[in-house]
C-alpha cells in the first residue's frame, strides 16, 4: 500500500512540474515575441527621429518602448533554467544599455545602421530563446501567434521601408520589405481558412481590404514617401488586428 502511495504521489509531483514548466515555456514564448516586436518597433521610432528630429514624441515613444522592452527581458530572466537562454540575456541587456546611450546623443546617419543591426540581434536572441522553450499550442494559440507574426511583420515591412527611402542600404532594404509583405501575405491566407462567426467575417473583410491598401502604399515607395500615411493605417490595421486576436484568446 505504501509503494502504491509513493508512486501516486510520484506521478502527481511529476505532473505538477510539467504544468508548472508549460505555463513557464508560455510565458516565456510571450516575451520573446514581445521581444521581437518591440526590437522591429524601436528601430522604426529611431528612423522616423533620423528623419524628423524635432518630434519629441517619437522620442518618448522610444523611451517608453526601451521600457517595454526591459520588461520582457526581465520577465525570461525570473522564469528560464536555460543557461543559454541566461547567456543571450545578458547580451540583450548589454544591447539594451548601448540603445539607451545612444538616445542620449544626436541623431544621425550612422546609429540610425546601428539601430538597424540592434533590431536584428534582438530578433535571433527572441528566435533563440523561444526555440529553447518549445511548447504545443492549441488551434486558437496557434491563431493567436498568426496575429502576432503580423503584427511584428507589419512594424518590420515599415521599418525597412522607412530605411529605404532614407537611401540606408536602399536596394537590400526594398528587399527585405518586399519579403516581409510576401510573410504577412501567407499569415492573411492562414487567417482567411478559420471559420469565424458571421459576426466576425466583417471585420476579418476589412483587415484583409486594409491590407491590400497598406500594401499598396508600401510598394510604391520608390515613388513617394509617406511616413505619416503609412504610421496612421498601421495603426488603424494593428488595432483591426488585435480586435480579431482577442476573438481567439477568449476561445483558449
Amino acid at each position: 500500500m505504501k509503494r502504491v502511495y509513493f508512486i501516486v504521489m510520484m506521478v502527481m509531483l511529476q505532473m505538477s512540474s510539467l504544468c508548472a514548466s508549460t505555463r513557464g515555456d508560455v510565458k516565456v514564448i510571450e516575451a520573446s515575441e514581445d521581444i521581437r516586436y518591440l526590437g522591429q518597433k524601436i528601430a522604426k521610432e529611431y528612423l522616423l527621429l533620423y528623419h524628423n528630429p524635432q518630434k519629441t514624441e517619437i522620442r518618448d515613444k522610444l523611451y517608453q518602448d526601451m521600457e517595454r522592452m526591459e520588461r520582457a527581458v526581465s520577465d525570461i530572466s525570473s522564469i528560464t533554467n536555460s543557461r543559454d537562454s541566461k547567456n543571450i540575456l545578458d547580451f540583450l541587456v548589454y544591447n539594451q544599455e548601448e540603445i539607451q546611450t545612444i538616445l542620449k546623443e544626436p541623431v544621425d546617419r550612422e546609429k540610425s545602421i546601428l539601430m538597424l543591426d540592434y533590431s536584428e540581434s534582438f530578433l535571433e536572441a527572441a528566435n533563440s530563446i523561444e526555440n529553447a522553450h518549445q511548447y504545443k499550442f492549441s488551434k486558437e494559440e496557434k491563431m493567436l501567434m498568426s496575429f502576432k507574426e503580423i503584427e511584428y511583420l507589419l512594424e518590420r515591412a515599415v521599418k525597412y521601408y522607412i530605411a529605404a527611402k532614407l537611401d540606408i542600404d536602399k536596394r537590400n532594404n526594398f528587399k527585405n520589405m518586399q519579403e516581409a509583405i510576401a510573410r504577412i501575405d501567407k499569415s492573411l491566407e492562414d487567417i482567411n481558412q478559420y471559420a469565424y462567426p458571421d459576426a466576425l467575417l466583417g471585420e476579418i473583410q476589412s483587415l484583409n481590404q486594409s491590407w491590400e491598401t497598406y500594401k499598396g502604399y508600401l510598394r510604391d515607395a520608390e515613388e513617394f514617401f509617406l511616413p505619416n500615411l503609412l504610421l496612421a493605417s498601421l495603426g488603424t490595421l494593428t488595432d483591426m488586428t488585435q480586435r480579431i486576436a482577442l476573438y481567439h484568446k477568449k476561445n483558449q
